[in-house]
């Protein structure tokens, strides 16, 4: 007896031990041999990869006239589609290590919650998930992992880089002023350490963008916030402890997801690669004179009511902007011309403006701000923020009626910097000399060769305060009813989108599907009815070739050059666009004495 109950007691110890199953289905039957087995109905499966970087506009230029990258809003419009698709009956979403910021994610993870809540189960998997990469997954009702891959949700890091060590080294004095206390875009050229009001400043964010980490994991996966937190603190988790805290649903590999979405669905399925996406012409390259016919055919132009969707994506320059050395930019003029076009076309009803941008240069932000404020006289004009809509950033958000937000979008940095780099020790470092010659007072006020007199730095910050002067009264022009006080959003500070809501700043948290149905509630249009007419539009060889409508715009000048992507290879795709960013304001305040730009380029990982 003794013998049997030990033999009892090792069998049972053994099965404690024994590895707990990676996926688990209790929905499908089984035959004899232990195999799930489905009926032989075939369900069908809509299936997204999100494997690329995801962009929020279409490429600048278009050889076949199609859009040729990943949109957000490519996504999303796919993604409600299968919503509402009949013929539709689950969902997949896979990741591969996707470059995406967090306001995107939260704008997936929407989607997927909507999705499930319409009665469809929805999958996202991964081999390893990071910050952002998760927090989209966390709308599906089934997250799943590779048994090997890691969960890798560490919190929320910022990290602030002060030059004025290095620039003291090799002999470089920043001559910046800045308006507005809590600005801050000129420390990092002026510093070692930040202010205690930029101090304050990026505390605020950091713990608004944790808390938000922390809840929205929480809420989706019906775990406390405490639970969620202890977590995150272990650093890294791998397949099983991320399945045993309630973090991830089925350990599996990518082979086998059919076999688990199946075993749920009780069903055969069949995988709708590309859902939503439109079919490419099949082109035959042996005959030359149809690749030329696409070469030189350009997009069919719609006879049906429209909202027309303007992007406002990266730093705001002067001329036509588009992509450059170090990532895109918001040129003035080309921007001005798709709001001509908006202007006077019939068909469009209502205007989307989607921004994500840290500012740049003053004119251009003022000549932006005129141009959607004509086309607001006649069209109703939503803003959707995403990532950021800081100082001249939010300078442009400020012209529309009506401001939408993601919930973590960075919103503000209502202030001024201006000043120049003073390069004359470096120039003694190196063996360079140089000699002015001059003809008028201040002839030499953006001369590299030697700083600011007391004269020309009072020129300067009149000059500046004259641009934050306009700057709060733009703001105040359109949003005067809604900011009790601008002192109190203006002085450069920043805030999350939950913040600047409370402060009038920003009229509802939500994305860019929130701002379009609002943009055809007001243009009274009803779905199904219109199309959405993206501006500007990509340039197309026909473009190049044979010019634009003279009566919309200057003539454009293609900037077929590297992006950041090429020139920063060693940097990961999250984090290029972000540098990209950072060198091309470095360079604008090279250009301009006077600037609107937000201290800081966040990028969570």
């Amino acid at each position: 007896m003794i013998r049997w109950m030990i033999a009892v007691l090792l069998i049972g110890s053994m099965l404690a031990w024994a590895d707990a199953p990676t996926t688990q289905c209790a929905t499908a039957p089984t035959d004899v041999s232990g195999e799930k087995q489905t009926s032989e109905t075939t369900l069908h499966v809509a299936y997204f990869d999100l494997g690329d970087r995801i962009t929020e506009k279409p490429a600048d230029f278009s050889l076949f006239g199609e859009e040729n990258n990943q949109t957000l809003r490519d996504i999303l419009d796919s993604m409600y589609k299968a919503k509402g698709d009949p013929n539709v009956k689950a969902v997949l979403v896979t990741m591969d290590n996707p470059a995406i910021n967090l306001s995107q994610a939260l704008e997936i993870r929407d989607a997927l919650v909507q999705i499930t809540q319409a009665g469809k189960p929805t999958f996202v998997y991964a081999d390893q998930y990071e910050t952002t990469s998760y927090v989209a997954a966390t709308g599906a009702q089934h997250i799943c992992m590779l048994e090997g891959g890691q969960l890798i949700v560490p919190g929320v890091n910022l990290e602030a880089m002060f030059a004025k060590g290095l620039l003291d080294k090799i002999g470089v004095k920043a001559d910046y002023i800045q308006i507005g206390e809590y600005k801050g875009a000129d420390e990092q050229f002026t510093r070692t350490q930040p202010s205690d009001e930029l101090k304050g400043e990026l505390n605020k964010l950091v713990d608004g963008l944790y808390h938000q980490v922390i809840s929205g994991i929480a809420t989706h996966r019906k775990l406390s916030r405490e639970k969620v937190a202890q977590l995150m603190d272990t650093g890294l988790l791998n397949g099983r402890a991320a399945r045993e805290g309630g973090l991830v649903d089925d350990l599996v590999d990518i082979d086998g997801l059919r076999e688990l979405i199946a075993c749920e669905l009780s069903a055969k399925i069949d995988l709708l690669h590309n859902y939503g996406q439109k079919e490419h012409e099949e082109i035959d390259f042996s005959n030359p004179f149809e690749v030329l016919g696409l070469l030189m055919r350009k997009p069919e132009t719609s006879t049906k009511p429209s909202i027309a969707l303007v992007y406002a994506d990266g730093v705001i320059v002067d001329g036509d902007g588009g992509e450059g050395m170090f990532g895109e930019g918001i040129g003035s003029s080309r921007f001005r011309k798709a709001m001509r076009q908006v202007s006077r076309d019939p068909l469009v009803k209502a205007v989307v403006l989607r921004i994500d941008s840290p500012g740049g240069s003053a004119v251009a932000s003022e000549a932006m701000w005129q141009s959607v404020r004509r086309v607001a006289k006649n069209k109703p004009v939503i803003v959707s923020i995403g990532s950021m809509a800081a100082s001249g950033g939010y300078y442009l958000a400020s012209a529309g009626e009506k401001i939408y937000a993601d919930p973590t979008a960075i919103v503000g940095s209502i202030g001024v910097v201006g000043g120049k780099f003073v390069l004359h020790d470096l120039f003694d470092k190196i063996g360079l000399n140089t000699v002015p010659f001059t003809r008028g007072q201040n002839a030499d006020l953006f001369s590299s060769s030697k700083p600011f007199t007391e004269q020309q730095k009072q020129l300067v910050t009149r000059w500046m305060h004259d641009t934050y002067d306009l700057f709060t009264q733009r703001v105040m022009m359109t949003r005067g009813k809604k900011i009790a006080d601008i002192d109190q959003v203006a002085r450069g500070r920043i805030f999350l989108a939950a913040d600047a809501k409370k402060l009038g700043m920003v009229d509802e948290l939500g994305g860019l599907e929130a701002a379009m149905a609002d943009a055809a509630e007001q243009g009274n249009l009803k779905p199904g009815q219109f199309d959405v007419r993206i501006l500007p539009a990509p340039k197309t060889l026909a473009d190049l070739l044979m010019g634009e409508d003279p009566q919309t715009a200057m003539p454009i000048r293609p900037q077929l050059s590297l992006d950041a992507g090429s020139l920063l290879p060693a940097l990961s795709p999250a984090l290029r666009p972000a540098i990209g960013r950072q060198l091309q304001v470095l360079m604008l305040l090279q250009e301009h004495p006077v600037m609107l730009v937000c201290p800081v380029v966040m990028t969570v990982r």
